[in-house]
């Protein structure tokens, strides 16, 4: 594993720790920064999703209102 340098003030480094301290499953610096980085990898994957359905919207090639329509039916019938 590769092992990465960040220079912090004090400040800096005592909100790291009562973050740590605070947290349920950190425990440690470096399980705080794979969370962070996790929830990073997670927030721009949404943000794609997103930008990918506005575009599938603006380009209008998505079901029509019938199509739409028909799949609430068929989820509601079939529960």
């Amino acid at each position: 594993m590769a092992k990465i340098s960040i220079d912090l003030d004090d400040n800096k480094l005592e909100q790291i720790d009562l973050l740590i301290d605070s947290s349920t499953n950190i425990t440690n610096r470096s399980d705080l920064i794979s969370h962070l980085i996790e929830k990073e990898i997670i927030a721009q994957t949404r943000s794609k999703m997103l930008e990918g359905a506005k575009l599938l919207d603006e380009l209008d090639i998505g079901w029509t209102e019938q199509e739409e329509e028909c799949a609430i039916i068929d989820k509601e019938v079939s529960g």
